[in-house]
């Protein structure tokens, strides 16, 4: 509040202030001796949470604003991706992380009709985000986590029933990762509470569940309120690898009409967002097309046998051409940085050449660079340098995926699976994940069909095209899909035969 800002004002003869408008103003969430007990049942303790007026907001009029547009906490682009689009106009710079397996999960709790359910915090919701939260710590050990429940009573109900599956338990290791003097210890918090945290992992439960009857009660606590989307903003942008979502509903069980606050609609919107594992992103920043350098590039690596994509990423800044880890589904190895268009508008020469570069490399890529004069002047050349920079990189991953892999917590002490051995496929095809289906060679695609059936397991051909569906990263069946698949899968077979 400006009141509680003068003091320290008055000790400077100059002033910084730094804030964020589009996160919480100041609220009474801590004043009084209530803060903690809710009198309403609808509101949720949301009469606490009023926003006032800021120092920020007061100072704005007299001091120069300056905006810090380049975002570094998160480590996959999703993570940032709606908010930079809904909430802060695509103004972010953000960086593409190098991984793109779990960044986002939504987590539904099945409706049972007819079963009575506590609208307000959902006990299969409770159930399921503290399973969520064990099984980070036995998987994830060396990984923070935190929990945000949409409502203060929700919030209370899953901190107690933790400390009752962790006493339950008497697992060193897990009171050991729970432990409350811990530098980033695991937290449940409440909206209201959550800004200026972060982890490595978010939990975000909704908490509100349908009725009896299926439908889903537009009670949401502090998010209908004015301001409400600014709450869920802070909730979104906390984690720093991956965040969970569970809900007892999906965006299409909440009915647009019913509710004109936007921060309804934004989670309505953020639901949505969330089940496509952060591919939907309607209105996002179109690709600019290809210029001609940009296009010789692409094709002469394609040639020699790399994958290339062009303009990876989801915001203003995007790397050129990324190349996929060959057997890795989910995984980027090449970041390949050119000095066409993207290079030439940053607007300083430490920004294009260093701390561009120094991000990608924070994030897991490896990094290379071609120079325009350098292809124009020699492509050949230029070429046989990219790929020497993929194989090192590709060599540079292996070992650090064999020498980082975490040892999770056993649950309990047991004897050891005894099973028959996997039968051995052999050497993997080189074939990226993640590209349209009509940029994968048909020799490479027959290869990979090949290679599946290399273990001699029975299998119809439904099967084995939903097999390299997942190993070429399509979540969903099209029609060019489907016979693209089906073409490469019969010349196999009629290989083998």
């Amino acid at each position: 509040l400006p009141a509680d800002a003068i003091p320290a004002l008055l000790r400077a003869p100059q002033a910084i202030v730094a804030g964020d408008r589009r996160q919480l103003p100041p609220t009474t969430f801590f004043a009084g001796s209530n803060a903690d007990e809710e009198s309403d049942e609808d509101d949720d303790g949301s009469a606490l949470t009023s926003g006032f007026e800021s120092v920020l907001d007061v100072l704005d009029t007299l001091l120069g604003n300056r905006m810090l547009s380049w975002h570094y906490r998160s480590r996959d682009e999703r993570l940032i991706a709606f908010s930079n689009h809904r909430v802060y106009d695509s103004s972010l710079t953000t960086f593409p992380g190098a991984f793109s397996d779990d960044a986002l999960q939504h987590v539904l709790i099945p409706h049972r009709p007819g079963v009575s359910v506590n609208t307000r915090s959902s006990d299969a919701e409770v159930t399921q985000v503290v399973d969520l939260m064990i099984n980070h710590a036995r998987t994830h050990p060396t990984e923070t986590v935190g929990v945000i429940a949409m409502g203060q009573h929700h919030a209370g109900r899953i901190e107690a029933s933790l400390r009752q599956r962790i006493s339950h338990e008497a697992d060193p290791a897990l009171d050991a990762y729970f432990d409350e003097s811990a530098e980033e210890r695991a937290f449940v918090k409440n909206l209201e509470r959550v800004q200026g945290d972060e982890r490595d992992a978010i939990i975000l439960s909704i908490g509100y569940g349908k009725d009896a009857n299926g439908k889903v009660p537009y009670r949401f606590g502090p998010i209908m309120q004015e301001g409400g989307e600014r709450r869920l903003n802070v909730a979104v942008t906390r984690a720093r690898r991956r965040l969970t979502l569970v809900s007892s509903f999906s965006h299409t069980d909440m009915d647009p009409a019913r509710s004109s606050a936007r921060g309804v609609e934004l989670l309505r919107r953020y639901l949505k967002y969330v089940e496509s594992g952060g591919l939907d992103l309607d209105g996002a920043e179109q690709i600019t097309p290809l210029n001609a350098f940009e296009i010789d590039v692409k094709h002469r690596l394609e040639a020699a046998g790399i994958t290339a994509i062009p303009q990876y990423g989801s915001s203003g800044f995007r790397i050129d051409f990324a190349v996929p880890h060959p057997t890795i589904s989910g995984k980027m190895l090449l970041a390949i940085e050119a000095d066409g268009a993207s290079y030439h508008s940053s607007q300083t020469a430490r920004d294009r050449d260093r701390l561009r570069q120094e991000v990608l490399e924070n994030l897991g890529w490896r990094f290379h660079r071609i120079w325009s004069t350098d292809w124009f002047n020699d492509p050949a050349d230029q070429v046989q340098r990219v790929l020497a920079a993929y194989e090192r990189a590709l060599d540079a991953s292996d070992d650090s995926s064999q020498a980082s892999t975490p040892t999770p917590i056993p649950e309990a002490p047991a004897e050891p699976a005894r099973s028959a051995p996997e039968p051995s496929r052999g050497q993997k095809p080189r074939i990226a994940s993640g590209l349209p289906i009509g940029e994968h060679q048909h020799h490479k695609l027959v290869a990979l069909a090949r290679w599946i059936k290399s273990d001699n397991r029975l299998r119809t051909d439904q099967e084995l095209l939903a097999e390299m569906m997942n190993e070429l990263g399509f979540r969903r069946r099209g029609g060019r899909i489907v016979r693209t698949l089906q073409d490469a899968i019969d010349d196999a077979t009629a290989t083998d035969s």
